[in-house]
């Protein structure tokens, strides 16, 4: 028998499930760009080249992951990162793949 601990099969699930959400290039793209603080549809098009239908289905799907937050301000919805593990785990992910553009910024939305 082994003393290394057990790791629940519905936590591996979960964590799986999590990665794949945020794998996909765009997302991955709108994480990053997050960090920084929130930003309308219209800055994330802008900043990601990508049309606003498929942005949009991608923003929504990470809303419904709980992984994002939208907040309408005005004519405008602003996105922000809902959890901030995510943005600690997106950070991590810039340290090791872009360690030249990692900063002391907010990691998660703005109060």
């Amino acid at each position: 028998m082994s003393d290394l601990p057990i790791i629940p099969e519905d936590k591996i699930k979960s964590a799986s499930q999590g990665l794949r959400a945020i794998a996909h290039e765009l997302r991955l793209s709108v994480l990053c760009l997050l960090l920084e603080r929130p930003m309308c549809v219209h800055e994330l098009i802008e900043a990601t080249g990508a049309a606003q239908s498929n942005l949009s289905q991608h923003l929504s799907k990470m809303r419904m992951l709980g992984i994002l937050e939208s907040e309408k301000r005005g004519q405008e919805v602003m996105y922000s990162i809902a959890n901030p593990d995510f943005a600690e785990l997106v950070n991590a992910l810039k340290q090791i793949y872009c360690p030249e553009m990692v900063c002391a910024a907010p990691t998660a939305k703005e109060g």
